[in-house]
């Protein structure tokens, strides 16, 4: 879909998928295609160009017509500089990956539409020489939108990470909750695991030491040695 930027209907965006279904041992994965039909370079702050995980929320999607939250992170930003821009050149395409199941609640089976959705100005960076022009000002001032093809997926539902690790974390009051970068659902699966096991482990031992009357056990002298009754108290 074309829609207006500073340069007029100049740029479009698309998303496809390589398969369209995921079973909930799949990453959603989608390719988000960014071209420039037009004559002038445009250049895109880079934070909407992610490099396959998400940092913000740039896609509408719903599950069986219902809006689906953004669980992702929300990044407030410095003031942007140059370096900040990637160049889309007259008649080039920028293809990138980004990951839609670390980000956006898909506990649900269902039919999912997916779709690009960003306010264009957030998105594409107006070039210096431009900035005293009448028609840019006018331009700007309209809440354009830079939105792209509706795909529709099927998914089966996944465990919400987030909510899981924090099931675990109340098991033994804990407040502490996990974070991921750049990690897979396989990946974060076995984290959540290792945590669990290691919180199990460790509430397992607090109540052996202090049901257990203080002496020389094998346990005891597997984890700290030979037996001394300060140390069982600590």
């Amino acid at each position: 879909m074309m829609v207006p930027t500073i340069y007029g209907s100049d740029l479009q965006v698309a998303i496809v998928s390589v398969r369209s279904k995921f079973d909930k041992t799949q990453d959603v994965i989608v390719q988000l295609q960014y071209s420039n039909t037009g004559n002038e370079t445009i250049s895109i702050y880079n934070w909407y160009l992610p490099s396959n995980e998400l940092n913000d929320p740039l896609f509408k999607v719903t599950c069986n017509d219902v809006l689906v939250d953004y669980r992702g992170p929300l990044m407030k930003r410095r003031q942007s500089t140059v370096q900040d821009m990637t160049p889309l050149a007259p008649g080039q395409t920028k293809v990138i990956q980004a990951r839609l199941s670390s980000v956006y609640d898909m506990t649900k089976t269902g039919t999912y539409s997916i779709q690009y959705d960003m306010p264009t100005e957030r998105v594409v960076f107006k070039h210096a020489r431009t900035f005293d022009s009448t028609l840019v000002r006018a331009i700007t001032k309209r809440q354009s939108g830079l939105q792209s093809n509706n795909i529709q997926l099927i998914i089966e539902g996944r465990p919400n990470i987030q909510h899981e690790q924090n099931n675990i974390m109340n098991v033994v009051r804990r407040s502490a909750t996990l974070s991921y970068v750049s990690c897979s659902i396989t990946q974060k699966s076995q984290i959540m695991n290792a945590i669990s096991w290691a919180l199990r482990y460790a509430n397992n031992s607090f109540i052996y030491l202090n049901k257990t009357n203080p002496c020389g056990t094998n346990r005891y002298k597997t984890w700290f040695g030979t037996f001394m009754l300060a140390n069982w108290n600590k």
